[in-house]
């Protein structure tokens, strides 16, 4: 695999949904201010974050009046770094196995189960 999106922690991906909300690049300040309204880190801890998501190649840092962070990775590519990499830990690639879970534990409803078998049977992936 070896993608940029890999590179991203579970810790960093809350301030890369902070820039992936937004259809403009984004201040440390709107970073910190959205942060804040879930999480209580502190200035430092969002700091250092927000460099080494730069370092990692996965923001660019833009310097206008202040600094503008933008992703240059999107959130499609994470979540499907994330799942391949789930599914791969978890049930050693076998994506059956995992449908099976998701059954036996009732995490998938009918409804869900009758939407993913018409996209099966369409030949057509979700958001398509």
């Amino acid at each position: 695999m070896n993608t940029q999106a890999e590179k991203i922690s579970d810790t960093e991906a809350e301030i890369m949904k902070v820039i992936w909300s937004k259809d403009t690049p984004v201040t440390y300040a709107e970073i910190r201010k959205a942060i804040n309204r879930t999480f209580d880190w502190g200035s430092q801890v969002i700091n250092t974050m927000v460099k080494r998501l730069v370092q990692k190649g996965v923001l660019r840092q833009e310097k206008k009046e202040v600094y503008y962070y933008s992703a240059l990775v999107t959130e499609d590519q994470y979540t499907e770094e994330k799942t391949k990499s789930f599914v791969q830990k978890v049930y050693q690639g076998d994506v059956k196995g995992l449908l099976l879970a998701l059954m036996k534990y009732d995490n998938i409803t009918q409804e869900d189960y009758e939407e993913l078998k018409r996209y099966w049977e369409r030949g057509v992936k979700p958001n398509e």
